[in-house]
């Protein structure tokens, strides 16, 4: 069965070969396994997470068009199950999400100066965690969060497919949120 197309090897997985299926597994663990680590970073919970990718491409196996190519789209299947499962999980992490809705810029608008002096410094401080992020994860932030791009703007500007600024975007918030937690604890301390 080694031989065969996957496409092949999915028509015989649906007619009740669970063997084919298994060579499919063979065949595409150490992508998928990639996949699930570039996401996630921790290789435990890649393991995990491709795992649970397989389940779900085996139960959504029937969904699978044979017109179409079948490593796409187990990958896309991968790769939606890799971010919804890391997405439901609990944040140990400080929210980035928000500080697109802080005003970043030089000027504040609010009426107190201690917010304004807090506003400004927050904000330094955030400019300043995004400095330090590697290149092809602060160049995604800063145009998604600072410019406000959509995701597509973001992949055009840095001539990359849109799958590639998602996985992108999502490491960059990890490795900020990290950023971002130690500097607040510090904060704390002081």
């Amino acid at each position: 069965m080694k031989h065969l197309l996957d496409e092949e090897l999915v028509k015989k997985c649906l007619s009740g070969e669970d063997a084919a299926f298994e060579v499919l597994v063979k065949r595409y663990e150490k992508q998928i396994f990639s996949l699930a680590y570039r996401l996630c970073g921790d290789y435990d919970e890649a393991g995990d997470l491709a795992q649970e990718a397989f389940l779900h491409i085996y139960r959504v196996l029937n969904k699978f068009s044979d017109d179409r190519k079948f490593f796409p789209w187990m990958y896309r299947v991968a790769h939606n199950v890799c971010v919804n499962t890391l997405a439901k999980r609990p944040k140990e992490t400080v929210p980035v999400d928000d500080f697109a809705s802080l005003d970043l810029g030089e000027e504040s608008r609010t009426d107190s100066p201690e917010q304004s002096f807090l506003q400004q410094e927050t904000g330094d401080i955030i400019r300043g965690a995004i400095s330090e992020l590697p290149e092809n994860y602060r160049l995604p932030v800063m145009y998604r969060f600072l410019e406000d791009l959509s995701y597509q703007e973001i992949a055009d500007k840095l001539d990359v497919p849109v799958s590639t600024i998602e996985t992108r975007l999502f490491r960059g918030r990890q490795m900020l949120q990290k950023k971002l937690k130690i500097l607040l604890e510090r904060g704390q301390k002081n």
